[in-house]
């Protein structure tokens, strides 16, 4: 079985969990996390799918050191085609490490599905790069749906469009029956947001919305991104700059002053470095949603019913395709809380869709992995078998 290097944006993660998160700082937790603390869900994933021998292996590794210990690299990717990134230099790292690659997870980002994204000339050879260490020839970039697969399509780069792996964490094989079951047994009088971003200009509104949400029905706030709401709910008060300060009081409104806001966060937000604890948190809401794609993706993985708050051509093309219930940022806004919360449940339709989508997504990921040479794990097996 061939060894794989796994490369992902996380820094020490497995050090930094256990022995430091208990007292970090908002920048030490976005340094640790790849500058949002989501990034732990789709590594999990990636992780949960394969079985081969795996050990971590950073961009900046002595080439040597890399092709003495490994026959091939997997890396996880994120939302890295747009203007915001420029991959040169793993460029140059592919080409220095010699080895077969695997791309997995990759996505594009753009304001609409109608606008492909300006790429800089170094994330092109970066693509250019990885196709030319493909396994026999055969597509070695899994992409989050079909908007990144049409992109990289108008470059001549093939791609296999099958959706984020943090798709595939559960081992419930008709998880949408499950969770549509689940919320039938019960009232729904918890729910977890995943909260959006403060400085997100069209979505930012969104935020006292979903303040109300917590409020109204017994939930929480779970940040993932940016560094200044995880100072507000370590109490960094110290650290938050007047901009921050008086952005923040913009959007969430007339509710809070500065002291009450600290307050606020302090006693209804949460953050996590690790994918199954957050779990198992979420496992006590009855619903979650909210703008964050992997926050409600999480609570879907650990059977709750969840609907993502679509702001962009990211979180549109990652509900596409995974099949997630999704409500459109122009929609929500004209809602009450109570609506919002009831039109994020699932219907019949909702759990169908999923499960026919994920049950598609289990096999294309089983055989994509076959042909880059990979082994599928047991458990991504497990899940293609009919029940």
């Amino acid at each position: 079985m061939k060894r794989v290097g796994l490369i992902d944006n996380l820094s020490h993660i497995v050090e930094f969990r256990e022995d430091r998160f208990h007292e970090a700082s908002a920048a030490e937790l976005m340094a640790a996390t790849g500058g949002n603390t989501g990034n732990v869900a789709f590594v999990h994933g990636v992780r949960k799918i394969l079985s081969n021998p795996l050990s971590r292996v950073g961009w900046g590794w002595d080439p040597a050191i890399v092709r003495e210990r490994f026959d091939h690299l997997v890396v996880c990717c994120a939302n890295q085609l747009g203007a915001h990134a420029d991959l040169g230099g793993w460029s140059d790292r592919v080409e220095l490490f010699g080895l077969p690659i695997t791309l997995i997870g990759l996505g594009a980002q753009s304001e609409n599905k109608q606008t492909f994204p300006k790429i800089p000339d170094g994330t092109r050879r970066f693509l250019s790069a990885v196709k030319n260490h493909a396994t026999d020839g055969c597509s070695n970039i899994a992409v989050r749906g079909d908007f990144t697969h049409s992109f990289l399509e108008s470059m001549s780069i093939d791609s296999s469009p099958y959706g984020c792996p943090s798709l595939l964490i559960s081992k419930v094989r008709n998880l949408g029956a499950a969770i549509l079951q689940r919320q039938a047994s019960a009232a729904v009088s918890k729910v977890i947001v995943a909260a959006g971003n403060p400085w997100h200009g069209e979505s930012a509104g969104l935020e006292r919305l979903l303040v109300e949400i917590v409020e109204e029905y017994d939930g929480e706030y779970v940040l993932q991104h940016p560094e200044s709401m995880i100072q507000f709910a370590f109490g960094e008060s110290d650290l938050i700059s007047e901009k921050s300060m008086s952005r923040f009081l913009d959007v969430y409104g007339e509710r809070f002053d500065s002291r009450g806001l600290l307050d606020w966060y302090r006693r209804k937000s949460s953050v996590f470095a690790d994918a199954p604890t957050w779990m198992r948190f979420l496992k006590r809401a009855d619903l979650v949603l909210g703008p964050r794609y992997h926050g409600v993706a999480l609570g879907i993985q650990a059977g709750i019913p969840g609907t993502v708050v679509t702001i962009d051509s990211r979180t549109d093309e990652l509900c596409e395709g995974t099949g997630i219930k999704a409500v459109a940022l122009a929609d929500a806004m004209t809602m009450s809380s109570g609506q919002l919360v009831d039109s994020c449940l699932w219907d019949q339709d909702d759990a169908v869709r999923f499960d026919v989508n994920r049950k598609l997504r289990v096999q294309q990921y089983i055989d994509f992995l076959r042909r880059n040479g990979l082994s599928p794990s047991q458990h991504l097996q497990d899940l293609s078998l009919s029940t």
